[in-house]
């Protein structure tokens, strides 16, 4: 049924992109100086505010909203709302009509306090983390969009597991959640590299930062790369304390510093990657650069080379606290704080190939809002691709003596299997051309990492030789 579901949504997602619409919100401006909710075509047309945020909706919004299953459109705000205290509300909103329905008031023991985007899990369901509930480090939450039924799943002991968790989750291929809490851990307000296994109910922190050389205060998520290792930033630590480049493997829980910020002349990373294209990511920087006002970096995983390939500067728009949305072209689409021609910030466009960064159009933060950190979002688009390694595959038998059968759904073919040893060396490159694949390595016992991706998906596995 999954299966299905995904085939529907992927052709629903093709069919209609010459029709899509970016959806974004922002923390300030607006008519009650709030925030408001907005869409506006990928071409830079049809900029339409559906939402001006007050004290009963909830406002200050500083995560991104998440596309469900069910073709509404969900966010969390930050602040405002109804309980006491006022500690955001939960909300969806209708894109065919603009309809804005709040489902509950957040207070600090049922969560609150959101500032990632939820993201939609393999089961179809939403998942989320909130500075709010646990022992002082905030909580993992589930949203059912089936009937908008919430509930907590883990809360966080801030001493021991980390806390403040501050961007959305990643969901691997095997159901577990990955993320980051930028304060607490062993090294005081450090923060942690966590993972929660929501089948077993079980939360294992996986590294602690040090809060000096190798960062300190993780603001941004996770991203799956290709080669199977989760890459990241830290606002804080590092070279002159301006944060870090680091990755991180989920099984081995290795951890490596790959990057200062400061050699970049950037500083402060709030942003999570973004996949754009094969060994690619990409992903936004406040402070720093050539004009003062921020930059794009460019990660190569295969190499870990990063370097800045855009510049932002107050006039045309200035510091990108917002993540960046891949188009299925590899077109990225994000949004700045500041600057441009009204001050308010802009949405942009960035062609990852070409280098070009164009505006779409600059923010009037009287009327459409400004001051913006959460990503955009496509609409229609295939949900959760950026959240999640979405691809429906199956391999047997595990363990084995190097010889596996992969099984790939039809509409994904071709697709292109990478394997990569515990290092992330890339080993063997195969491309599949049918329903099924016989596949035989011959290097040793040990595990292995194999990615999988097709034209908009991408899946990685762990392979056991013995």
């Amino acid at each position: 049924m999954r299966s299905l579901l995904i085939l529907l949504l992927v052709f629903f997602h093709v069919e209609n992109a010459s029709s899509q619409m970016l959806w974004g919100m922002t923390p300030g401006g607006g008519a009650n100086n709030k925030g408001t909710i907005f869409s506006m075509n990928v071409d830079g047309s049809g900029f339409t505010v559906w939402h001006h945020f007050t004290d009963e909706s909830g406002w200050g919004p500083e995560g991104g909203l998440c596309l469900a299953p069910n073709g509404m459109i969900y966010g969390a705000t930050t602040l405002g709302g109804e309980a006491e205290p006022a500690a955001g509300t939960l909300f969806k909103i209708d894109p065919a009509t603009g309809s804005f329905t709040k489902l509950m008031d957040f207070n600090i023991s049922n969560g609150g306090y959101s500032w990632g985007s939820l993201i939609v899990g393999g089961d179809g369901l939403l998942y989320g983390a909130s500075y709010g509930g646990g022992a002082g480090g905030g909580s993992i939450y589930r949203l059912d969009p089936a009937d908008d039924t919430y509930e907590i799943l883990y809360g966080l002991n801030q001493n021991t597991d980390g806390g403040a968790m501050n961007s959305r989750l990643l969901e691997l291929s095997d159901g577990v959640l990955y993320g980051t809490a930028s304060q607490g851990g062993a090294n005081s307000q450090a923060g942690t590299v966590f993972k929660y296994d929501v089948s077993t109910d079980v939360f294992t922190k996986i590294h602690d930062f040090d809060g000096t050389d190798n960062g300190n205060t993780p603001y941004g998520g996770l991203t799956l790369a290709e080669n199977g290792w989760l890459y990241g930033t830290t606002f804080e630590g590092g070279l002159q304390n301006k944060g870090i480049v680091y990755r991180i493997h989920p099984f081995t829980h290795e951890f490596e510093k790959i990057k200062d910020m400061a050699d970049l002349d950037l500083s402060n990373c709030w942003s999570s990657f973004e996949r754009a294209g094969t060994d690619r990511l990409l992903a936004t920087v406040p402070n720093g650069g050539l004009n003062g006002g921020g930059a794009i970096i460019q990660l190569t995983p295969s190499t870990n080379e990063v370097i800045a390939v855009s510049h932002f500067a107050i006039l045309v728009g200035s510091t990108p606290f917002s993540g960046l949305t891949a188009d299925d072209n590899d077109q990225l689409f994000g949004i700045t704080s500041f600057g441009g021609a009204l001050s308010g910030g802009n949405i942009f466009k960035f062609d990852p190939v070409t280098m070009v960064r164009t505006t779409l159009h600059d923010l009037d933060p009287a009327s459409d809002g400004a001051m913006a950190r959460g990503e955009l979002v496509l609409h229609p688009g295939a949900v959760g691709i950026s959240e999640t390694d979405d691809l429906n595959i199956s391999i047997w038998p595990q363990p084995s003596d190097g010889q596996f059968s992969i099984a790939i759904p039809h509409y994904c073919i071709p697709a292109k299997a990478t394997i990569h040893d515990a290092m992330g060396k890339v080993i063997e490159e195969v491309v599949l051309t049918a329903d099924r694949t016989e596949l035989h390595l011959d290097h040793g016992a040990g595990f292995y990492v194999l990615s999988i991706r097709s034209k908009d998906r991408m899946a990685s596995r762990i392979l056991v030789v013995q």
